[in-house]
């Protein structure tokens, strides 16, 4: 039996812009999706990304635009009630720092884990 591949992968959260940046080779990792979900587990303080096909307004999807992917190394998503619900949930969330959490990738689920845990403070 095969065990799916973990491989680890960051994303960034900007509390002062209200981005989140999701690295490019995270995208890669769960398969270049054409969209992206973005799940919150408030228990075990972990924020996930799941690759979705299509669209689905219910599911809070965002688009992965294509044309923005290639110069940066990263993709970036503006979310403010997304960033601020993490920030009341979360209160390791200092208002206007900026963050980086490392995960894992699992391939054949299609997803990105990122556990609180791993918040690191990004000095600018």
């Amino acid at each position: 039996m095969n065990e799916p591949s973990n491989l680890f992968t960051q994303i960034s959260i900007d509390l002062k812009k209200f981005r989140i940046r999701v690295h490019k080779e995270s995208l890669h990792l769960i398969g270049d999706p054409k969209y992206i979900q973005f799940l919150v587990n408030m228990n075990s303080r972990l924020v996930a990304i799941r690759a979705v096909e299509k669209e689905q307004v219910d599911l809070q999807t965002h688009r992965v635009d294509q044309t923005r992917m290639e110069s940066d190394f990263s993709f970036e998503i503006y979310s403010r009630p997304f960033i601020e619900r993490l920030r009341k949930e979360f209160d390791c969330l200092g208002e206007g720092n900026s963050y980086r959490l490392t995960g894992a990738a699992i391939q054949s689920e299609r997803i990105a884990v990122f556990s609180l845990d791993s918040l690191q403070k990004i000095d600018i």
